[in-house]
C-alpha cells in the first residue's frame, strides 16, 4: 500500500464525496512519480477545500441580507463536498440495508442540525469529521501494512531456462520441476531448490529474519524473498498456488473476514443505541427546552470510538504479530487465546528439534567409546538413516579418523553389516544383532532410542540417542510456565512413554503423554476441554492436524505446517522461536484489556458529553469535537500495541539471528 492508496482510504473513511473523484486519479499515477508535494496536495485537498468554504459562509454570514442566503448554499456544498458519501451511506445503511450503524448516527445528526438552521455549525462538524476520519485512516494504515505487505510479496513474471535459452514468464504459468533463474536483486518467485550458483537471501518478509541467510546448490528458497546479491538456478518444488507466500496471503485474507466475538456484541449494541440516545436527546430537549442542545447530545453520543475500539486494537496487535513472525488467522483468535489456561505441546519437531543426536556411548567390558564410535560411524558413513547422521556428527564432534569399510550390505529396517579390517561388524537394531552375536549384554538404555554395535559376533556396546530440545525450549517453558503454572502444560508425543518423560524432564515439563496416535490427541483434548480448561494446542505436522483442530487455539510451528494450518490452526508461527507462544499468550490477554480500555474510553466521553448537553453547556460543534477526541484516544490506545514488546527477562522479539526456517521439500531426484 502506497501512500496514494493511504490518502485515498483515509478520505474515504472521512466520508468525503470527493474521494470518488480521486479514484481516477490514481490511474496512471506510479509511486516513482508521486512526489511529496503531490501526496500532501492529496491529503489535504478535500478538507481544504470545505475550510475554504467554511471560510467564505462565516464572512458573508456576517454581512447579512442577501449575502446570507449566499453563506448558507456555500455552508451546504461544503457539508455535501465533505459529508456526502457518509450521508449516502447512513441512508442504505438504515433503509436499505435496515442497520444502524456511525453513519446512521452522523446521518440524523448532521440532518437535525441542518433542519435547525445550523447549516454553518453543520459544516463545521463535517469539517472537524473529515480531518480525523483522514487522521484515523493514516493511523489505522500503519497497522494494515505490515500484514499486506505479503499481498505484493511475490514478483508478477520470472526467468524460465528451457533447451532454447531463457524465457520471460507470468508466475501463474510456472509448473513444479521446471528451472527458474534467479538474478542478484530480484525477487525469488517461487519455492524451490537451488541446483546452482549461490547468494545471499533477504528473507524477512516470509520468517522475519534480520540477516541474509546464504545459498548454495541443495538450499530451500521460497517465493517472495529477495536474492541480494549472486545469481543461482533453481528447480521449482511446488506449484505457485501453494507456496508459503500463497498460504499467508490465504491467512490475512481469513483474517480479515472474522470479527472478534466482542466485536460482534458491539454491533448488535448499537442496533439498539440509536433508540435509546433518540430518548436520551428528547429528555434532554425536555429539561433544556433547546433544540440545540438535543441535537448536541446526539452528536456526542454516536458510538464511532466504540466502533472503532475492537478492530483498531486486533488490527494493530496483527501488524506487531506479523512483524514477528507469528500469523493470526482470524480477529477472534486474540479473544480466545486472552482465555487460554492450558497449553498442549507436540514433541517432536516442536519441542525438539526433530533430529536425533549422539546422547552416550555405553560400551562393555574393556572397549573405549571412541572404538565403538569409530567402528559405527565407518560402517554407516554411506548411511542416510538419521541415527547413521548422528554418529558421523558425533565422530566429526570427537576428531574421529575412519576406516573403510568391505563389503557393505544394508539390512532394510534393521542395520548394517561389512568388514573392518577383515572383522565382521553390525551395527543396527538391537533384537537384530542380538540374533547373531553370542554375549549379548542388556546395558539398559533407560528408555532412550539406541543402537548395538558388535565385531566377530561381540557385542561391544550401545550407543544411545536423544532428540534434542529446541535451544530456546527451557527458557520458553519458563515463560509459558509463569503464564500458566506447571500443571497447565503438558507434552503430546507418538514415542514411547520413557522417551516422552524424559524430554519433559529435561523440558521442565513434568506432565507428558507418550504412545499417542492422532486421534489420541484428539480425544485427550477433548477430554480437557470437557473439564473446563481452555486448550491450545501447538505442533508442526499433518498428523498434528486433529489435535490443533480439537483445540480452542491451534499453532502450527513453522512454515512447514502452513498449507495444513490454513485448514485447520488459528496462528502460524514463521519461526522457529517457541518463546513467540508466551508472547502471543500475553500479547492476547493484553489486546482484551486495551478492547475493553477502549470502550471504557468511548463510554466515559459519551457520558461527559450527555452529561454537559442537559446542563446547556455544549453545542454541536464542541459535541462533535469531543466525539473526535474520544476516537482519537482510542485510536492511539490502539496504535501502541503496534510496538508492544513482552519484555521478557532475556527475551528480544526483534532478534532474530539464529533464526532458521523450517521445512524441506523434496524434489524429484533431489532432497
Amino acid at each position: 500500500m502506497n501512500l496514494f492508496d493511504t490518502l485515498l482510504e483515509a478520505l474515504k473513511r472521512s466520508g468525503a464525496c470527493g474521494a470518488d473523484l480521486l479514484k481516477n486519479v490514481e490511474t496512471g499515477i506510479s509511486s516513482d512519480d508521486l512526489c511529496i508535494r503531490q501526496e500532501l496536495l492529496l491529503f489535504s485537498l478535500v478538507p481544504g477545500l470545505v475550510l475554504a468554504l467554511i471560510v467564505c459562509s462565516y464572512f458573508l454570514e456576517k454581512q447579512g441580507g442577501t449575502k446570507a442566503e449566499i453563506a448558507q448554499t456555500i455552508a451546504i456544498t461544503a457539508i455535501f463536498i465533505g459529508g456526502g458519501n457518509r450521508f449516502w451511506r447512513g441512508i442504505k445503511d438504515l433503509f436499505f440495508q435496515r442497520r444502524i450503524t456511525v453513519d446512521v448516527f452522523v446521518t440524523v445528526s448532521l440532518t437535525a442540525t441542518m433542519i435547525i438552521g445550523e447549516f454553518l455549525s453543520a459544516a463545521i462538524i463535517i469539517f472537524i469529521i473529515a480531518v480525523a476520519g483522514a487522521v484515523e485512516g493514516y493511523t489505522l494504515s500503519k497497522s494494515s501494512k505490515s500484514i499486506h505487505r505479503f499481498l505484493s510479496l511475490v514478483p508478477q513474471s520470472a526467468h524460465l531456462i528451457t533447451g532454447d535459452g531463457e524465457i520471460e514468464i507470468e508466475v501463474n504459468s510456472i509448473k513444479k520441476g521446471n528451472r527458474i533463474l534467479i538474478k542478484p536483486g530480484e525477487k525469488i518467485p517461487v519455492d524451490g531448490i537451488v541446483l546452482d550458483g549461490n547468494g545471499d537471501v533477504n528473507e524477512s518478509p516470509i520468517t522475519g529474519e534480520a540477516m541474509p541467510v546464504s545459498k548454495s546448490m541443495g538450499s530451500n528458497v521460497f517465493a517472495g524473498t529477495l536474492n541480494e546479491t549472486g545469481r543461482f538456478l533453481v528447480e521449482v518444488a511446488i506449484e505457485p498456488e501453494d507456496t508459503i507466500a500463497a498460504q499467508i496471503i490465504k491467512l490475512v485474507n481469513a483474517a480479515e473476514s472474522h470479527k472478534a466475538p466482542i466485536q460482534r456484541l458491539v454491533d448488535t449494541f448499537t442496533a439498539w443505541y440509536l433508540p435509546i440516545i433518540l430518548v436520551i436527546a428528547g429528555i434532554g430537549f425536555w429539561i433544556t427546552k433547546s433544540t440545540h442542545d438535543a441535537v448536541s447530545i446526539l452528536l456526542i453520543a454516536a458510538p464511532c470510538a466504540l466502533a472503532i475500539g475492537t478492530p483498531a486494537a486486533v488490527s494493530a496487535a496483527m501488524a506487531n504479530m506479523s512483524k514477528k513472525g507469528v500469523m493470526i488467522k482470524g480477529a477472534d483468535t486474540f479473544e480466545q487465546a486472552g482465555k487460554i489456561n492450558t497449553l498442549m505441546i507436540d514433541k517432536t519437531g516442536t519441542l525438539t528439534t526433530g533430529m536425533p543426536a549422539v546422547a552416550g556411548i555405553a560400551p562393555v567390558c574393556k572397549v573405549s567409546e571412541e572404538k565403538i564410535l569409530c567402528i559405527a560411524a565407518s560402517a554407516e558413513k554411506d548411511s542416510v538413516h538419521p541415527f547413521a547422521k548422528a554418529i558421523l556428527e558425533e565422530a566429526k564432534k570427537r576428531n574421529i579418523r575412519l576406516h573403510e569399510v568391505d563389503d557393505f550390505i544394508s539390512v532394510t529396517a534393521m542395520g548394517v553389516r561389512g568388514k573392518i579390517q577383515g572383522k565382521t561388524v553390525l551395527i543396527g537394531k538391537n533384537d537384530w544383532v542380538n540374533e547373531q552375536i553370542k554375549n549379548k549384554t542388556a546395558t539398559g538404555s533407560d528408555g532412550r532410542a539406541s543402537v548395538s554395535v558388535a565385531m566377530d559376533s561381540e557385542f561391544l556396546g550401545e550407543i544411545l540417542f536423544i532428540d534434542p530440545l529446541r535451544p530456546d525450549a527451557k527458557e520458553a517453558v519458563r515463560l509459558l510456565k509463569d503464564l500458566l503454572g506447571d500443571k497447565h502444560l503438558a507434552i503430546l508425543s507418538g514415542d514411547q512413554k520413557k522417551q516422552t518423560a524424559l524430554t519433559g524432564e529435561e523440558a521442565g515439563i513434568p506432565v507428558t503423554y507418550g504412545d499417542l496416535l492422532p486421534a489420541d490427541k484428539e480425544q485427550l483434548i477433548f477430554e480437557k476441554r470437557r473439564l473446563g480448561h481452555k486448550v491450545a494446542m501447538i505442533g508442526d505436522g499433518i498428523n498434528d492436524a486433529p489435535a490443533l483442530a480439537a483445540a480452542d487455539i491451534g499453532i502450527a510451528m513453522g512454515v512447514c505446517g502452513t498449507k495444513f494450518a490454513a485448514e485447520t490452526a488459528d496462528v502460524v508461527l514463521m519461526r522457529e522461536e517457541l518463546s513467540l507462544i508466551a508472547e502471543f499468550i500475553k500479547l492476547s490477554r493484553v489486546v482484551i484489556q486495551r478492547i475493553k480500555l477502549n470502550i471504557f474510553f468511548s463510554i466515559i466521553f459519551n457520558l461527559i458529553g450527555i452529561t454537559l448537553g442537559y446542563f446547556g453547556l455544549l453545542n454541536p460543534v464542541l459535541a462533535i469535537i469531543l466525539q473526535e477526541a474520544a476516537t482519537m484516544t482510542v485510536l492511539v490506545s490502539s496504535a501502541l500495541l503496534i510496538t508492544w514488546n513482552s519484555g521478557f527477562f532475556g527475551y528480544k522479539t526483534d532478534n532474530f539471528k539464529e533464526g532458521k526456517i523450517v521445512g524441506q521439500y523434496q524434489v524429484q531426484g533431489k532432497n
